[in-house]
């Protein structure tokens, strides 16, 4: 759980006494605290200071709080952070208004100092509640869409930017490298050496490929790339250093070769199956020698 000095409260009030009456209260909890008496400069401070909280005056000159509020709410870098209203008024109507328009909360002025501590510490745990699910949200669609073994993305998200792509009627290469004679790596090196081969055959074509290259492990020793780029000669180049490299590198050179088909796509009006069986048919004819080769389709 966070502690109060890594919250910080921006506090929106065209009355100064206000302000520094309730900066000192936050600021014996531990809070960081930021203030402005202009309305229209809150948009500024939230976005400079990483504001985790807004208390916001509603009667305020140039914008009341209501307007500042739908502002804030409209923007996506700020519409997430809790609002609570600060009002001497107690009707009814205005109080409906300041949840219709996003606040979760408000406090009549001149307020309480217990309220305003609880209050707030309220609102700022359920913030704190909401990022922890939000990170482990994160870290569970991070593992479903990764490799165990290679720690690549895997063919789960290797088809999802696959089929996007297509969709897109976007041009692009797919590049397949694929171990020959995986079973014949099993069997002289055992499981555990032919993942080891897996593993740095992966991450030679990781370190290899460009920043904005998709890489996935796809099954077995088949490793995918997709470059969205039409640039046949960086693809070739791509090739060739991707080779060298398997040479020079002593936990894959001569202990496997490998096979890769280039396959440039210039159009949307194909399948994914088609894709895949593509590649299959033209791998298959490819993995006949003890050689790294390839093939280009267009």
């Amino acid at each position: 759980m966070k502690k109060n000095s890594d919250f910080s409260i921006l506090i929106v009030d065209d009355e100064i006494l206000n302000i520094k009456i309730a900066s000192v209260y936050l600021k014996r909890e531990g809070y960081r605290v930021f203030y402005t008496t202009n309305p229209l400069s809150a948009l500024k401070n939230i976005t400079q200071q990483d504001i985790n909280l807004i208390l916001l005056d509603i009667d305020m000159p140039q914008k009341n709080g209501f307007e500042v509020c739908e502002l804030l709410k409209k923007d996506k870098k700020t519409k997430d952070i809790p609002i609570i209203f600060l009002t001497a008024q107690t009707d009814i109507e205005n109080i409906s208004r300041a949840f219709k328009v996003g606040g979760v909360d408000y406090i009549f002025k001149p307020f309480n100092p217990i309220e305003l501590k609880v209050r707030i510490k309220t609102h700022l745990q359920i913030v704190s509640y909401l990022q922890e699910i939000k990170d482990k949200q994160y870290k569970l669609a991070l593992h479903s869409f990764t490799d165990p073994l290679t720690k690549l993305n895997n063919s789960l998200y290797f088809d999802s930017q696959l089929m996007n792509n297509i969709s897109k009627n976007k041009k692009f290469w797919v590049i397949v490298f694929k171990i020959d004679r995986l079973d014949r790596a099993n069997h002289l090196y055992g499981l555990f050496g032919a993942d080891a081969i897996i593993k740095s055959f992966a991450k030679l074509i990781k370190n290899e490929s460009k920043e904005n290259a998709i890489v996935a492990r796809l099954h077995g020793g088949s490793i995918g790339v997709i470059v969205n780029s039409p640039d046949k000669k960086a693809i070739l180049d791509f090739y060739k250093s991707v080779v060298l490299k398997a040479f020079k590198d002593e936990s894959i050179a001569h202990k496997i070769t490998f096979s890769t088909i280039l396959y440039y796509i210039k159009h949307g009006s194909i399948s994914l199956p088609y894709v895949y069986k593509k590649i299959h048919n033209n791998m298959h004819d490819l993995q006949q020698t003890d050689e790294h080769k390839y093939l280009i389709i267009q």
